[in-house]
């Protein structure tokens, strides 16, 4: 009894000792985190949208004030911004591959777009501006020197087209995403103006702070990224007004038929919008947000915003990320086990590309392959190693050895532009980095791996990250040198077994 007791004893000083030492690594990583937070909210852009929502005529009327602080060592002449709309706008350039034209407009092409009707600046009556596709260019009055802001408002009209892609309206939605003026990313490569590529996720942004009003008409229902401040009804209209914290995008789904069900993981609320014949499956993709969400807090991260929401919406490819909210197409919600896939998957992605960007027309490894290895872990924690091996090899392994039987395969990190089409894309950029990253955990350890992604993560929170900084955590937290063996993976067209 007294041998027990001592070590009844002994391991609860134990216990003590790494839970304190457990706080203490938190506690100096919130610390961390939280100067960073504050650094760049103080000189991150600041976009002031108010919005008035025109179901009827399919288009948003919006006036936007956008905060820009010059934080780089150039003199600015001139700005450029996204104009996403503008590659709905021709049958010919639309944004899809051309045998997916029938899906992604059902009843027929029409037009979307954005139009710009009044810029200027806070020091000027009007601005010079040029469209050339997708991008704006503001010419400035005065330069823009280094540490100076300015404030430029636009007046602009987003038109939506009849597509179930990521921008438009089918039968029961709008999605009014990539809707507004966003500002390029400037860095040592210069203007990120890329377009708005067919293949992939071709975005890159940086996180700013958004305070967003939604004029509609009160018989619709708003989801949208950030944190609803205050809802106004009158004379049939409503007014919802969001804000957010730092965050890379702003984004919100109209319906007239949605409901809605809630949940609660630490401070965060969970909010599932289902159409209303869907309640079952909505309940359940609730149940798998509210999951994942409290597995990646305790694996990874804790999320830290307010609010996060699974929207069913008209969207024929999947599922989408974007800030504190995720886009799943309302077919899935008939598909029940497809669906806690797709839910866990754009759920992982509030990590990676939410709180750690990265180049995804360059570099979309980086979100992808990690996002799906995050769900893998998700299947671990909560089924067992047996289903969840099952799972990958269902989603990801015998996929991607599909497509090797009958392709060439290409390397993983490759230009959105430079890949053949979404197969080839899903199979090199979704499975082949996946597989990677489960050839990874087993020479490094899963432990070690799950550190240097930690330390991936809160050495780059709010920022974009490379490859390299992936590999600089990797190193760091393992004492090895893996650039060989990265570089090796992500550049390689060999088959598998000869790449593992």
């Amino acid at each position: 009894m007294r041998k027990r007791k001592f070590a009844i004893i002994s391991g609860i000083v134990l216990l003590i000792i790494v839970l304190s030492f457990s706080f203490a690594q938190r506690s100096y990583h919130y610390k961390k985190t939280q100067k960073v937070t504050e650094t760049i909210m103080k000189t991150c852009p600041q976009y002031e949208i108010e919005a008035t929502f025109v179901p009827e005529e399919n288009k948003v009327i919006a006036i936007q004030n956008v905060t820009i602080i010059n934080n780089h060592k150039t003199e600015f002449n001139e700005l450029y911004f996204h104009l996403y709309p503008n590659a709905f706008k021709t049958f010919d350039e639309t944004p899809f591959p051309r045998e997916d034209i029938n899906r992604a407009y059902p009843d027929g092409f029409a037009p979307g777009f954005i139009s710009i009707k009044n810029l200027k600046t806070d020091s000027s009556a009007e601005v010079n501006y040029e469209i050339e596709g997708t991008i704006l260019k503001v010419v400035l009055p005065q330069s823009l020197k280094p540490q100076n802001k300015l404030v430029l408002t636009v007046e602009f009209e987003s038109i939506l087209p009849p597509s179930l892609g990521r921008y438009g309206y089918g039968n029961n939605t709008f999605k009014i995403t990539n809707w507004y003026p966003q500002l390029v990313v400037y860095d040592e490569e210069g203007w990120h103006k890329d377009p708005y590529y067919d293949t992939g996720d071709p975005f890159f942004s940086e996180v700013g702070i958004y305070n967003v009003s939604i004029k509609a008409p009160e018989d619709y229902t708003i989801a949208a990224s950030g944190s609803l401040e205050e809802k106004l009804t009158e004379s049939g209209q409503a007014i919802w007004h969001y804000k957010t914290g730092l965050v890379r995008d702003f984004a919100w789904i109209a319906s007239e038929d949605f409901e809605t069900k809630e949940a609660y993981v630490g401070d965060t609320k969970i909010t599932s919008y289902y159409l209303k014949d869907d309640e079952t499956f909505g309940v359940k993709a609730l149940e798998y947000g509210e999951n994942a969400i409290r597995f990646f807090n305790e694996y990874f991260y804790t999320y830290p915003y307010d609010d996060y929401s699974i929207v069913a919406a008209d969207f024929y490819i999947g599922g989408m990320e974007y800030p504190n909210l995720v886009m799943i197409g309302v077919e899935f919600y008939d598909l029940g086990d497809f669906l806690e896939y797709v839910v866990v998957h754009e759920t992982a992605h509030q990590w990676w590309y939410g709180l750690i960007g990265n180049d995804q027309i360059k570099e979309a490894w980086l979100d992808e392959a990690l996002t799906e290895y995050s769900t893998a872990l998700y299947y671990e924690h909560y089924y067992g190693r047996g289903i969840a091996r099952q799972v990958f090899e269902q989603t990801i392994l015998n996929p991607y050895r599909l497509y090797e039987s009958s392709n060439t395969p290409g390397p993983i990190l490759r230009h959105l532009s430079d890949f053949i089409d979404w197969r080839d894309y899903a199979a090199t950029v979704y499975y082949k980095g996946a597989i990677m990253m489960k050839d990874l955990e087993g020479r490094m350890g899963k432990s070690k791996l799950q550190e240097a992604m930690r330390h991936y993560l809160t050495k780059n929170l709010y920022k974009n990250a490379t490859t390299d900084d992936f590999i600089e955590a990797l190193n760091r937290v393992s004492g090895v040198d893996w650039t060989e063996y990265i570089y090796n993976w992500l550049m390689s067209n060999e088959a598998l077994d000869k790449v593992a």
